[in-house]
């Protein structure tokens, strides 16, 4: 006999099997997915500051045009005419009257210059006009020049009168004079020489004969463009040398010579009194 099957099958077990545990979990980032966490990444600086922006560039500031003076007069076409004209009128200026008629002329000129008038040169008209604004101009010459003769003669005839006294104690008198004129006449003639053409330019700029002594006004004015009116001063020496050249020319041509230094030397005064305006 087979044993006996049990006729109950056994209940199917409801029971899952156990869960493996789970690996250990690696923890280490991979090679090509790393990412520095902020402790681990290095300090960088910040990044520059970008440069300033460059600011424009400021216009060229005008300068004394050394060279213009002696140019200047040959740009007019007529340059010819006038010089010959105003020739003419320095000789008569051996009669003064003419220097009249030539200091109208360079006073205009001047004006000019300072209002940058493409041709400076004026033409010879209204003559009436040049001798009227001369005789302002001669005035100024006169009230400046007529003071320093007057000291000059006023020590020299008594020391000469002195020194020609046969006695040692006038002798040593005349002798003292004439020594206290070199060293007062010496300072004056060339402190006149260096402010009379600042003198001359505010009387012939202004139209006014006191203009020319209002000295408060004309020392801040050379001191202020003291390179340029140097400058100028360096100009006129240099226009009387050339002046001299026309006694070459049968002698005759150094009063046409002579009367072109004028007008070198108007130029270069007048310049700086334009290059003063533009700076202020």
């Amino acid at each position: 006999q087979h044993p006996a099957r049990s006729t109950q099958h056994a209940a199917p077990s409801t029971q899952h099997p156990a869960p493996s545990p789970p690996a250990p979990r690696d923890n280490r980032p991979a090679a090509d997915t790393y990412n520095p966490t902020m402790s681990d990444a290095p300090n960088l600086p910040p990044p520059p500051p970008p440069p300033p922006a460059i600011p424009p560039a400021e216009p060229a500031k005008p300068q004394f045009d050394f060279a213009k003076p002696f140019s200047y007069v040959f740009d007019d076409p007529d340059w010819l005419q006038k010089i010959l004209i105003g020739g003419l009128f320095y000789i008569a200026g051996f009669f003064i009257i003419g220097w009249f008629f030539i200091l109208g002329y360079v006073a205009r000129t001047a004006r000019n210059v300072i209002a940058d008038h493409p041709r400076p040169l004026p033409e010879w008209e209204n003559i009436g006009e040049f001798f009227n604004e001369g005789v302002r101009l001669f005035g100024v010459l006169l009230a400046v020049v007529l003071p320093l003769v007057t000291l000059i003669f006023g020590i020299m005839i008594p020391a000469g009168i002195l020194g020609s006294i046969d006695n040692q104690g006038a002798e040593a008198v005349g002798a003292l004079m004439s020594g206290t004129m070199a060293c007062i006449i010496v300072p004056v003639s060339l402190a006149v020489t260096f402010f009379m053409p600042a003198m001359l330019l505010f009387a012939a700029v202004e139209q006014r004969f006191g203009a020319a002594f209002e000295l408060s006004r004309i020392w801040p004015f050379i001191k202020q463009n003291i390179g340029n009116y140097v400058l100028a001063i360096v100009v006129y020496l240099i226009a009387r040398f050339i002046g001299g050249f026309g006694i070459m020319l049968l002698c005759i041509g150094v009063v046409f010579t002579a009367f072109w230094s004028f007008l070198i030397t108007t130029h270069a005064f007048a310049q700086v009194y334009r290059l003063a305006i533009r700076k202020s």
